[in-house]
């Protein structure tokens, strides 16, 4: 399947032109009671996320690591700023997790996450879930080194929107973010604190910001157990 604007699939060759045929699922080995969608960074592949969550190793919860190219993205940008052309391809990424999330029953928990880029998808899509213009929720968000764009005016629209509340309400949002980051591409953790402070004034659930080393796998792991 082919995702519609500018986010679409990636072949299964490798950043070396190897063809990996990596199954961008990894299935519970146990009772399925949970699917949780996650998105790769920008310079990442799919089957980075699929190495992610097999070292999870969450055994209810069935994984689906699409795989997307971010194209017309703000390196990195924060804030309501974000250009037009980038508030498309966030569009074009939450259409796409929507869509896979119709496909999967509808009585399991409903997560979704990312790192970096991957991380602003998901929680574009959050924030989309909770206006209304899906017809789900998800349960579950989980943002590594990434943000909310347009956080700024996040209240105001939940404001507006019948229902949003409640919607918002419904959702738990852990973001993470490294402390020490040598990459200029990223922003300082502290931006997160603005986007946390935007997701509790607008009305969202638990709201969780958590500050990392190097201990991504072993945060997640445990939130997510």
């Amino acid at each position: 399947m082919a995702a519609s604007g500018s986010v679409r699939y990636y072949s299964r060759t490798g950043p070396d032109g190897d063809d990996f045929q990596c199954d961008p699922f990894v299935q519970p080995q146990g009772e399925h009671k949970a699917t949780i969608v996650w998105l790769h960074d920008k310079d990442d592949y799919y089957f980075d996320s699929v190495k992610f969550a097999k070292t999870l190793n969450l055994e209810n919860v069935r994984w689906i690591c699409p795989a997307m190219v971010y194209t017309n993205t703000s390196n990195y940008d924060f804030g309501c700023n974000i250009k037009r052309d980038s508030q498309e391809t966030l569009d074009s990424a939450a259409t796409l997790v929507a869509s896979l999330f119709s496909r999967e029953p509808p009585n399991v928990i409903k997560g979704v996450g990312g790192s970096g880029m991957g991380a602003v998808a998901a929680l574009h899509f959050a924030r989309n879930c909770a206006l209304g213009h899906y017809p789900m929720n998800p349960q579950l968000v989980v943002g590594i080194d990434g943000w909310l764009s347009i956080a700024g005016s996040l209240k105001s629209s939940i404001d507006a929107t019948v229902g949003a509340a409640a919607r918002a309400a419904s959702q738990s949002i852990l973001l993470a973010h490294e402390t020490d980051v040598s990459d200029d591409r990223r922003l300082p953790y502290t931006c997160d604190e603005e986007v946390v402070v935007s997701l509790r004034e607008a009305g969202f659930g638990e709201v969780m910001f958590v500050p990392y080393l190097s201990l991504r796998r072993m945060v997640i792991r445990s939130l997510l157990a």
